[in-house]
């Protein structure tokens, strides 16, 4: 059955999140496959699920790489290009009397839209990235990402799947390729330890800060438990079980991964003891908002050595090539080369565009290929 997947954002600056179609079945109907899958996203888009597409201005995991998630139309019109099945342009998916509806009629038809252009993109990063450095991912390092998405959002996980169009199959390789790209821009960055690095970012850094921290995906809790928790005299853990909420306590410095990026950024700006405005996240891979609610417990004062926090400041400086979106690119561009990946369709000479410039990518195309 054709993967049910849907276009979740346009992303214009780059690719942050990539998407592999090889194991999508194709003996079913483009149509029957397409009404499914829409049919399925308009049960599961709940109140809570639609406002779940708000865009948040935190730093949602590896910037520079935008998971796109096809319908399962385009995914099945693209299917022919995907090398290793049985499917080719001339299998017919519909028949009538006097004419069929092929796999390249369809794909055909969609060459032009930005989610067959996204469509292809994915599948020719995930094939790259895997050859690169398939081996430096393992299925546990996926399975407890997975684990870790699906347990933040309890019984609702499938819902909020469903409503974008995925399943836990596509997830799943979407988390492995974040994966992957995390592991390559990982070595790529090390040459970028120098002291005048780690120097720059110390000015930056915070040191260990003792947060309280409440999340929820209902908009109307988070800003409840807000109001209540800032009122003279408030217990947070108390307002938060009141509220059916679970308190998170950690001691978090500017390189922890515990919280998305904005949840840190306001436990550290704000005093000890004071508690923050709701602050929304979404979910780079499924869109969906979650609500936090952070108190500052604690802070301690910064050590005037710069040494001391050497570990911490060399996640701090990797974590900021991880979200730098051409770092990301260049990355991926290398790869690119030393693979000499070539666009050889007119239709989509131009999706590799933004890893061309010094990478030796090509994106030409050849007439000959050209549909």
């Amino acid at each position: 059955m054709a993967k049910e997947n849907e276009n979740l954002e346009s992303t214009e600056e780059t690719v942050e999140e990539v998407v592999a179609d090889k194991d999508t079945e194709q003996e079913e109907s483009i149509a029957l496959a397409s009404e499914k899958a829409k049919e399925k996203a308009k049960r599961a888009k709940t109140k809570k699920t639609r406002d779940a597409v708000k865009t948040s201005s935190g730093a949602p995991f590896l910037r520079g790489l935008a998971l796109v998630a096809v319908s399962a139309l385009v995914g099945a019109g693209a299917m022919y290009v995907s090398l290793g099945n049985k499917t080719t342009e001339e299998t017919i998916l519909v028949s009538m009397k006097g004419d069929t509806v092929t796999v390249g009629d369809v794909f055909n038809s969609l060459k032009g839209s930005n989610q067959t252009q996204q469509s292809v993109l994915s599948a020719t990063l995930q094939k790259v990235l895997e050859k690169e450095y398939g081996s430096k991912v393992s299925k546990e390092d996926v399975d407890k990402a997975y684990k870790q998405a699906s347990e933040q959002y309890g019984d609702q996980f499938s819902q909020v799947l469903a409503a974008y169009g995925q399943t836990e199959e596509s997830y799943r390789t979407q988390i492995r390729t974040q994966k992957l790209v995390e592991y390559a821009v990982n070595q790529a960055a090390q040459k970028d330890l120098t002291e005048a690095n780690y120097k720059a970012a110390y000015d930056n850094y915070t040191p260990n800060t003792e947060v309280q921290v409440v999340s929820t995906t209902d908009k109307a809790v988070a800003d409840k438990v807000a109001s209540e928790a800032k009122a003279e005299g408030a217990d947070f853990s108390k307002v938060a079980k009141d509220n059916s909420l679970k308190v998170t306590s950690k001691t978090v410095n500017s390189a922890s991964q515990d919280f998305p990026t904005d949840v840190l950024t306001a436990a550290f700006k704000q005093d000890a003891n004071a508690v923050s405005d709701v602050v929304t996240v979404s979910n780079s891979s499924t869109g969906a908002a979650t609500y936090y609610v952070v108190k500052t417990v604690s802070k301690s004062e910064k050590n005037a050595d710069w040494k001391n926090y050497k570990d911490d400041l060399t996640k701090v400086i990797i974590n900021g090539k991880k979200a730098d979106t051409n770092f990301t690119n260049s990355v991926i561009a290398k790869v690119l080369k030393k693979y000499n990946v070539k666009v050889v369709d007119k239709s989509f000479s131009a999706i590799l565009d933004q890893y061309v410039t010094g990478s030796g990518a090509s994106s030409s195309s050849t007439s000959s290929s050209s549909k």
